[in-house]
Formats: structure tokens, sequence, C-alpha cells
């Protein structure tokens, strides 16, 4: 008919949790460590003195699911740009982790470390490889101190309400999925949502991102995986 009609359209995603650590002071867990990431703004010495004031140093990486955990939780965290870790190079030119543990495991950027391009490490995470680079200790970055942690919460839907341009995780990342959660895309009347998936890291073998055009009785768009 002539009438004046409204159409609301309602876009949701579904994506699977994961058994997450447990969060105290913004600080998750992985095998008993969990990574709170320190100020930006900040050289690798006042990274360094910032951690000691939860009374341990910035982070030291012995393996590679370590150093992917540390790197998602970087990112989750607002650390796009990487972050200094608590690798630093000797007199004799040689890195160590300031904590005293032992350099049993390395993740250098090919060509890295490179000769006289600074005695402290940062961890790339604009990449999913989280490789190393070298750097001057003056270079303002944020940083991940190492802290030890207890046992597993159960994960859940917050409710979080994100932004454009946002960080968009399932509760528990960078764990496995085990808790299915519902996210809305809403537009106004008239309007037509352009969505662009930019980056998507998930496991193949138990996490999906689905995309239903309407919540109930709409058709599927996608389901997207690693």
């Amino acid at each position: 008919g002539s009438g004046d009609s409204t159409v609301n359209t309602v876009i949701f995603c579904t994506t699977q949790s994961q058994p997450p650590s447990p969060e105290e002071a913004g600080c998750d867990e992985d095998d008993e460590v969990c990574y709170p990431i320190v100020s930006a703004g900040e050289n690798w010495q006042d990274l360094a003195d910032g951690c000691r004031r939860f009374d341990v140093n910035l982070a030291s990486i012995h393996n590679k699911q370590e150093n992917t955990f540390l790197r998602r939780q970087a990112v989750v965290k607002g650390a796009t740009n990487g972050v200094f870790i608590g690798a630093k190079a000797g007199s004799d030119g040689n890195f160590r982790w300031i904590d005293g543990t032992a350099m049993d495991y390395t993740n250098w950027a090919p060509g890295f470390p490179k000769k006289n391009f600074g005695d402290c490490v940062a961890l790339d995470t604009t990449t999913t490889s989280g490789q190393w680079m070298n750097f001057d200790c003056s270079v303002k970055l944020q940083g991940a101190c190492a802290i030890k942690r207890g046992a597993d919460a159960v994960p859940t839907c917050t409710g979080q309400e994100y932004k454009e341009g946002a960080i968009f995780t399932s509760p528990g990342y960078p764990f496995s999925g085990s808790t299915p959660c519902d996210y809305f895309l809403e537009v106004p009347v008239g309007k037509i949502l352009l969505l662009e998936i930019l980056s998507l890291e998930s496991n193949e073998c138990c996490d999906f991102l689905i995309l239903h055009d309407a919540y109930i009785g709409g058709i599927q768009i996608a389901n997207l995986t690693g």
C-alpha cells in the first residue's frame, strides 16, 4: 500500500569461546603465568621498573605456546605496535632474560638480532608469528610483565558493546572455544551494513564465526573458521 512502514534489521554473529584463565586486575593466566601490559610511552627501563611494582620482571618466554599466548594477550589489551619483553643484551653482546632463566627459546625475525640496532628486545604483535627484534632501549613501547597465577575460571559472554574499529574477541581468548556467544550488529532503518573482516584468528577444529542476516528466521550468510 501507500502507507509508511518501517523495517528494523538485526544482524548477529556467533563465536565459540573457550575455557579461559581467571582474571585479576586485568590479568589472564596461561599455565599459571599471566602477562599484564604496562603503560605505553615509556622506555624499556621504565617498563621494567613498572613490572617491579608487581614484584615481577618483564616477561621471559620459553616456548612457542608462551610466545603465542603473550602476543594474543598483548593485542587484546591494545598493544598492537609491539611490546618489550624481558630479554636484554649483556656486555658480551649475548641476549639474556633479566629474570635469570635460561634462554632456551628464541623467535627472532629474519636477520635479527642486528648489530648496533639496540640491546633490548620487542615482540612484534602486528603479525601472528610474534617474532622478536632488538631495538634501542629508549624506544617507547608498551611492555609485558609476567606474574604467577592460580586456577582457571569459567568463560562467560559479557555483553560488552564494541565500537567501530575495536578488536573483537570471544570470552576466554586466546584459548579454544567452548561457550557460544551471540553478537548483534544494528543499523538505523534504511541503512545498509557493510561488514569487512580484516583478520580472523581461530582454531580450524573448533572455532567458528557464523553470520546471519536476522536473529530468527534469517539466512546464514557465512560460516568462517581458521
